[in-house]
């Protein structure tokens, strides 16, 4: 709108209210200026990174990457991404992505498919605006593939006293990526660096562990080095050890420096050692100087040994330090250059400065880092060009003078090191000023014939233009009024409207608008002139279909008392859409015709009651709008198709004119191009298009109302064309040859070379990158030293995914120079005397042959003879030649680094032959292959001494061998080592993949491994991958172990009836998966033998297991379940059960035993395959021994055994095995009986008065059996009970000998103790052996010596309480279910098993609770070690079989298996209140 007011100031000088009759012909002119002008708008600021990228980004390939940068400014900045070379970033489906926030998306990847044009490249990222354009530094982006690597430490020399050097060693692929985090030793000390202590250990940035005054200690362990990865954090240690060989020297040495560092890197404000270790004897001494000055020790200087640590490196720290070794026997130096480096930052100030036109600008770069290698300037992403008026006052500094309107943009300062780079940036405004009105004029009210003067200041940058107004209307000139404006010196506009002999027609609202290309500020005042209401003329208002439509009613006259709208007669508003304000001003939204088109009337009114009306005609015009869906916003097309572009118009006034531009510029018509126009469309063809018609395309539609327009981008892709043909070409062997082949097309075309590997063009393979090899970026092949062998055809091929691509065959012919078979000739003559030279060549025909003499052309005269064509005649002036010879071959070649696909091969050089080394030939091959013609040559150059020999096959054992070159000829080849390559992920997939349906819901799976010799090692197994093939879920995996067959066959179950499913196969080793296998199709059946359920157990019981299951939700096929069960030692057993259900309750089943269950489903087709079986036990235990009190009741000669006493543990007790004898005795006696149910005693006669015993019980059930041991003494005749009533007799014991039984013995004894001494003797020994006995007879329970068990915890058995007991006694305690309280049991019994095969169940472990033993209700469990009224029991278990016990559903008890029945449960105290008054009669233990 500025620039048109400045066309009509400029053009129109009279009739200001005039107004171009066609603005609509130049609003394309328009829209453009106002763009170039917006950029200056004072609210507009360019763009600023917020987050910028750092200089280096790396990660893992099994890692997802976000590189993120975004930018700030107004407008929002546009962010980008860029090549180093300037090229768009484009996204790469499955490798990189540009997100729409603009962050750079790397997605892990496998290794196959690494790119080094993506994973190892610099980016750059761009962010753009109106103002200007940004780049930010070099971001390298660097995509590492992980691969498997090994650590090792060698085994190092060291003289006594001396500084020992332990190196680990990384292979080259990965040293980049780690770093040494410790050093371990053999003996489990953490090895760090001490020598800011003094202390004896260095652990250089390199890796070396310095020990310094090595003993002989140091050689009685090993050490091992521990890597971090820098990008997984992963800690690798070194799979060997490494050991100090300490020499203790016999004689004296001088220094022999053996490790050092010619350059360190370090970085400000870190610690950095350098060293120079050397050996010798005596021990030597170091000195450090710098600059020929010796350094002293000070505060951020330690000198310890051969060390010298600087703390807190400063950048003046750089420089060259001298180490001096020194002994009584010699003296060596060793010079280090120390480089301390520093991150770079840059930063340009001002940064934003605004210049008016004309001036100059200064902008300033701050440059801080180290080191600083070059600084560039760019003006938005652009190298900045030098002229006269913008140059560099250096390096840092920029000057601008007299800026232009095209200065204005984004200044960017770069700096760059061999790193890393940074940039700074900074904007420069020209100094545009949106306006403000300096003067405004006040509301008034005036008489008529009375003048009026109004005036507006404003100021800005440009100047701006002001307009009046008055009621929204230009201000008509009359002989009365007058319009004028002038600039007054400090740069304000000052406008006026003078008005002479006021009329009541010239009041109304008056505004003034003041505008330049930044903004425009508008100032309104009412003037009002006293008298009736007068309404002027209006004209008629244009306004387009949508918009908002506000009407003014031009009135005069004061006072006003109400101004009304009418339309049709009807007052307004009528409709929600339509307002009428207070001042009177009508608003009508969203104008629509024909509804709002047509004449509207407004009504003034006086308070005298005097109106006066005022028409105005609405015209509605509907602007053009172009059918979407006809013009696409892209249109990807291929070379040579015809183009239709169709523009149709659905909406608007004709009559419409509809244009066409590309890329901003008209479309000509031409031969290729037509452009067929109708009334309400427009059709653009373009026949045989090529890359030249890519680009955007722009319809334009205009009427009378407005101009509209949509864009389409057409992208025509191009099949690859010669730009540069390869032809046949020829070289010299040993020479370099450049072999051009240069293709373009769109995408742009990929470029490579093939080889044929015959003597005629038909079996091309293609060329990889080597050091003899290369192809570069622009399709250009090069061969480095040419050998004869380079000769043959070769074919460079171009693809862009664009039809078939090119190729194009050419020979190369390599020439074979001419050669010696001597190269190198010695001949020792006398004076005068005659020398015969011979010269023997080979090579291309024809040979000429040229003689000359200390680089002088020999011309063959008089005086020299010359025979044949090679012998010459002359003399030598000199009596003796220096005799030159072929180099010794190298020597020391050794593996350094070992990959999958390289081998790193380190040598030292040997007798050069008195001639210069010219290179080295690395000569290798295949361990199965012959020296004679298998083997393969490198050339390197004389100056290296290791190599990266590349190209190789993993799992794969090579022999290498090195051979020294000078002008004399080859060397012998160095000794032959032999390396194997590393595993690699395997190379190819899984062959014959066949899938088969097997039923409804399960497929067969077949396949073959992959080819030997794309298996890269030993497969270890395969990823099984499926999914449905109308979803779009991932493939879910299913691990398939590697078996020895050469045939695998798996299945996938639980799939979906007749339903399509994508198989694949990979096969994976140690390093990872390799390529998947091409997706297999196959429908599951519609109907098949049923899948058999899941099932769960619901409930135990000691003689049921209650399961349940979920149905088959195609159980109306169905016809019946199988449930088959067993107990070990057992056969299997089954039951049929109706498909209605879904639960069922297993019977008459064995107490506390363990139970197998699965079930199989069938139908029509036959049973589904079973699923693996689960494993129950039913509940009950073992029998639990009771206390001996309620056991054992004792007697003179028997002993009455109370069998009601022992618990039956959920199982009922099935028969007793009772064994005694006396306490020094070995053999037992034994007595079996059967449990008979009204016998509840049995008695054990014939037994001798006062007489210890050990009684040894066994009670068996279904669930076990419980053996418990107790000790008890037969009572002396004078303490027998007189009322004691021996029952009738069950079983008695045998008969005892009489030189066992003591009533025989004792008076044997006494009779003859008068006469014997020593029987006396014998006798005191027995007393005190029957004392001891008596002692230990105190005790409640004994372990027997000799036997070994488990001990067995009872979790929901109650026994009567108790009090306080022994405290020596460990007591454990267990929650019972039931009743949440705790039950404390103290054990000091042992139970036993002999054999973990035995076919008897495992005692259970859980009884249930709700059942109480003992007749006087639940009683409280207390510690068995409240009983302090006799001997306890031992209790041993019988060998239980090796099963885990299962629990109960709905019971939370803590079961434990048979080898963990020795570990008590934690202490728990319960109290009841239904606990026997009686005492505490202590808990008893249990089997489980």
């Amino acid at each position: 709108m500025f620039i048109l007011k400045l066309l009509e100031r400029r053009l129109v000088s009279k009739n200001r209210i005039s107004l171009f009759s066609e603005k609509t012909s130049i609003i394309l002119l328009i829209s453009t200026i106002t763009e170039l002008c917006v950029a200056s708008s004072p609210d507009r600021l360019g763009p600023r990174f917020v987050h910028e990228p750092p200089s280096l980004v790396e990660f893992d390939n099994n890692t997802d990457t976000v590189v993120h940068c975004s930018a700030r400014g107004s407008p929002i900045p546009r962010v980008t991404w860029t090549h180093r070379d300037g090229s768009d970033i484009r996204d790469v489906p499955g490798l990189r992505h540009v997100r729409p926030d603009g962050s750079l998306f790397f997605p892990s990847f496998r290794s196959e498919n690494y790119r080094p044009d993506i994973h190892d490249a610099t980016y750059s990222c761009i962010a753009s605006n109106i103002v200007g354009t940004l780049g930010s530094r070099d971001v390298r982006i660097r995509g590492v593939v992980q691969r498997h690597f090994k650590v090792q430490v060698h085994d190092e020399f060291a003289v006594k006293g001396n500084v020992a050097v332990l190196k680990c060693h990384v292979p080259s692929f990965v040293r980049e990526y780690v770093s040494v985090a410790y050093w371990k030793r053999e003996d489990g000390v953490v090895i760090r660096s001490t020598v800011s202590k003094g202390g004896r250990y260095s652990i250089l940035p390199n890796g070396e562990l310095h020990i310094r005054g090595v003993t002989m200690k140091d050689e009685l362990t090993g050490y091992r080095c521990h890597v971090r990865h820098r990008l997984t954090s992963d800690i690798t240690s070194s799979t060997d050890v490494g050991r100090l060989i300490v020499k203790d020297p016999h004689s004296l040495s001088p220094p022999r420096v053996r490790d050092q560092q010619q350059r360190i890197q370090a970085v400000l404000g870190k610690d950095i050692e350098l060293t120079c270790v050397a050996q010798a004897f005596p021990a030597p001494t170091y000195r450090w100087y710098r600059d020929q000055y010796l350094i002293s020790p000070s505060s951020r200087l330690t000198i310890v040994d051969s060390s010298l640590l600087i703390e807190q490196v400063e950048i003046t720290d750089s420089g060259k330090y001298v180490c001096i070794v020194n002994n009584s026997l010699g003296e060596k130096s060793v010079q280090i250059t120390l480089i301390v480096t520093a991150p770079l930052l840059a930063e340009v100030q001002p940064e934003t400065q605004e210049v008016r036109i004309g001036k100059s600008a200064i902008f300033n770069c701050s440059i801080s880092g180290h080191p600083v290698h070059s600084v560039h300037w760019k003006k938005n992403n652009r190298p900045l060009i030098e002229d006269g008026r913008i140059r560099l006052l250096s390096r840092e500094v920029l000057y601008i003078s007299k800026v232009k309107r095209g200065d204005q943009g984004m200044y960017q300062c770069f700096v760059y090191n061999s790193q890393e780079s940074a940039q700074g940036s900074a904007e420069l405004k020209l100094g545009e000023v949106a306006p403000s009105m300096m003067v405004t004029f006040p509301e008034r009210n005036l008489k008529p014939g009375m003048s009026l003067s109004l005036s507006c200041s404003a100021s800005g940058n440009p100047l701006p233009v002001i307009t009046w107004k008055l009621d929204g209307f230009p201000i008509p000139e009359t002989p009365r009024l007058r319009i004028g404006d002038f600039v007054t010196s400090h740069g304000h506009v000052v406008s006026y409207v003078n008005i002479s002999d006021v009329r009541v027609e010239d009041g109304g609202e008056y505004s003034c608008k003041a505008t330049n290309a930044v903004d425009s500020v508008t100032h309104a005042g009412k003037i009002n002139v006293y008298g009736p209401p007068i309404i002027r003329p209006m004209e008629n208002v244009t306004v387009l279909s949508g918009e908002t439509l506000t009407l003014r009613c031009a009135v005069s006259g004061y006072p006003i008392k109400s101004i009304t709208w009418e339309r049709d007669g009807s007052p307004l508003p009528l409709t929600h859409r339509q307002k009428v304000e207070s001042h009177g001003a009508l608003i009508v939204r969203k104008m629509e015709r024909p509804a709002d088109h047509g004449e509207y009337t407004c009504i003034a009114k006086s308070p005298e009651g005097l109106t006066a009306r005022g028409r105005i005609y609405v015209i509605i015009k509907v602007a053009p709008l172009i059918d979407e869906e006809f013009f696409p916003e892209t249109k990807i097309v291929s070379q040579g198709m015809r183009v239709k572009l169709v523009c149709a118009i659905i909406k608007g006034d004709t009559p419409i004119r509809i244009g066409w531009m590309k890329d901003g510029d008209a479309v000509v018509r031409e031969n290729r191009r037509r452009v067929q126009t109708l009334e309400d469309s427009s059709l653009l063809v373009l026949t045989n298009v090529s890359y030249s018609d890519s680009g955007n395309y722009t319809c334009f539609a205009s009427n009378s109302a407005a101009t509209v327009n949509r864009t389409t981008t057409l992208v025509v892709n191009v099949p690859p064309h010669w730009v540069k043909e390869p032809s046949n070409t020829n070289v010299v062997r040993g020479y370099r040859i450049s072999m051009d082949c240069m293709a373009d097309g769109f995408p742009n075309p990929r470029v490579f070379w093939k080889k044929s590997t015959g003597e005629k063009p038909v079996d091309f393979r293609e060329i990889g990158p080597s050091y003899k090899m290369q192809v570069y970026g622009n399709g250009s092949l090069v061969i480095q030293e040419t050998e004869i062998t380079d000769s043959g055809y070769y074919m460079c091929q171009a693809n862009n995914g664009i039809d078939e691509g090119l190729s194009k065959v050419i020979f190369l012919k390599v020439h074979a120079p001419p050669e010696f078979e001597t190269k190198y000739g010695s001949q020792a003559v006398k004076k005068e005397q005659d020398a015969i030279l011979s010269c023997e060549a080979s090579g291309e025909s024809p040979l000429k042959v040229r003689w000359e003499k200390d680089k002088h052309i020999l011309d063959i005269g008089s005086n020299k003879n010359l025979t044949g064509t090679t012998i010459l005649m002359m003399f030598f002036d000199m009596p003796y030649q220096l005799i030159a010879e072929p180099p010794s071959p190298p020597t020391n070649l050794a593996v350094v680094a070992v990959t999958s696909r390289t081998i790193e091969l380190s040598w030292k050089p040997s007798y050069s032959g008195n001639s210069a080394i010219l290179k080295y030939i690395v000569q290798y091959k295949n361990a199965s292959g012959s020296w004679d013609r298998h083997f393969t040559p490198l050339v390197f150059s004389s100056s290296e001494t290791s190599a990266t020999i590349r190209g190789l096959l993993p799992v794969t054992t090579y022999h290498f061998r090195v051979v020294t070159e000078n002008l004399q000829g080859h060397s012998q080849p160095s000794a032959i080592v032999e390396s194997t390559t590393a595993v690699e992920v395997p190379g190819g997939p899984p062959l014959n993949v066949c899938v088969e349906a097997t039923g409804s819901q399960s497929l067969k799976v077949t396949w073959t491994p992959p080819k030997p010799e794309l298996q890269h090692g030993a497969i270890q197994g395969y990823y099984l991958g499926y999914k449905q093939t109308d979803s779009d879920h991932p493939f879910q995996y299913k691990r398939v172990g590697k078996s020895t067959r050469a045939h695998y066959i798996t299945y996938l179950t639980n799939l979906k009836r007749n339903t399509k499913y994508a198989v694949l196969v990979q096969a994976f080793n140690n390093v990872g998966a390799g390529p998947r296998s091409d997706e297999t199709y196959a429908v599951t059946l519609e109907t098949a033998p049923p899948t058999s359920p899941v099932i769960s157990v619901i409930s135990t019981s000691p003689s049921t297991i209650t399961i349940q299951w979920k149905r088959d939700e195609y159980g109306d096929t169905l016809k019946e379940y199988t449930l088959h069960y067993k107990h070990d030692g057992d056969d299997w057993m089954k039951e049929s059960i109706n498909v209605e259900s879904n639960r069922y309750t297993l019977k008459d089943l064995k107490c506390g035993t363990r139970y197998r269950l699965f079930m199989t489903s069938s139908n029509s087709l036959g049973s589904g395959e079973p699923r693996d079986p689960i494993t129950i036990r039913t509940k009950g235990g073992a029998p639990v021994s009771p206390r001996k009190e309620d056991f054992i009741q004792p007697n003179t000669t028997f002993l009455t055994l109370n069998l009601e006493a022992w618990q039956s543990g959920g199982c009922p007790i099935q028969n007793f095995n009772v064994q005694y004898r006396t306490t020094f005795q070995r053999r037992w006696i034994t007595a079996r009986l059967p449990l008979i149910t009204l016998q509840n005693q049995f008695i054990i006669r014939h037994l001798a008065p006062g007489r210890e015993y050990n009684l040894l019980v066994n009670a068996h059930n279904e669930a076990g059996t419980t053996e418990a041991e107790y000790t008890v003494k037969t009572l002396n005749f004078s303490l027998a009970s007189p009322t004691i009533t021996a029952p009738p007799p069950v079983l008695e014991d045998s008969y005892l000998p009489f030189y066992r039984n003591l009533t025989v013995l004792l008076p044997v004894a006494i009779s003859i103790i008068v006469l014997l001494v020593v029987i006396v003797t014998v006798i005191v020994c027995l007393r005190r052996q029957s004392d001891t006995s008596s002692r230990a007879s105190s005790g409640d329970s004994q372990s027997r010596k000799g036997r070994q068990g488990d001990a067995v915890g009872m979790v929901d058995f109650y026994q009567k309480g108790g009090k306080d007991g022994d405290a020596s006694l460990k007591s454990s305690t267990y929650f019972s279910p039931a009743s949440g309280k705790s039950i404390g049991i103290t054990f000091n019994n042992r139970h036993r098993r002999h054999d973990d095969n035995h076919e008897y169940a495992e005692p259970y472990a859980a009884v249930p609770p709700p059942k109480c033993v003992t007749r006087e209700g639940c009683p409280t469990m207390s510690s068995v070690a409240a009983r302090t009224d006799g001997p306890y029991a031992t209790m041993k278990r019988s060998p239980p079989r090796p099963v885990t016990y299962l629990p109960p559903i709905n019971q939370g008890v803590k079961v434990r298996n048979s080898r963990q029945m020795a570990q008590l449960e934690r202490p728990i105290t319960c109290n009841n209140s239904g606990s026997s008054s009686s005492g505490s009669s202590g808990d008893r233990p249990s089997s489980m």
